[in-house]
């Protein structure tokens, strides 16, 4: 069932407002775990989309493009996310890292590079990691 986001470089992870209105993020995505529908994803610690985990850990998925767009008739599965920090928040990260390769690499290349520029974030790093239930 999940097999179909095997292939996908980006999903669309939709989380939801106070309101119930739902808000598309494109992100990458890596399988996580040794489950076959748990995935991971990596994110800044002050993010929306982490402020609304918090707030509600239902979210749906949806494959899209870099920008988001998603396709006609796309399949849509729904979920539980939660947020990790700490040793599972790296393992997250390792596992994005693997996944997309010299493209995660020269991101980080160019992140690190930002970081001198800008004031640092001094909260703890963390992840998302969601299991799809249907």
């Amino acid at each position: 069932m999940f097999a179909e986001l095997d292939g996908e470089k980006y999903i669309s992870l939709v989380t939801f407002r106070k309101s119930g209105e739902p808000v598309h993020s494109p992100v990458w995505f890596a399988k996580f775990g040794d489950l076959a529908n748990t995935y991971g994803v990596i994110t800044e610690t002050n993010a929306g989309k982490v402020k609304r985990i918090r707030a509600n850990p239902k979210i749906e998925v949806l494959p899209c493009d870099i920008k988001g767009k998603i396709a006609v008739g796309a399949p849509k599965f729904f979920g539980v996310a939660r947020l990790v920090t700490g040793d599972e928040a790296v393992a997250v990260r390792k596992a994005i890292g693997k996944h997309y390769g010299i493209t995660y690499r020269s991101f980080a290349i160019y992140l690190a590079v930002r970081s001198l520029f800008k004031k640092r974030d001094t909260l703890p790093e963390t992840n998302i990691v969601f299991t799809l239930t249907n």
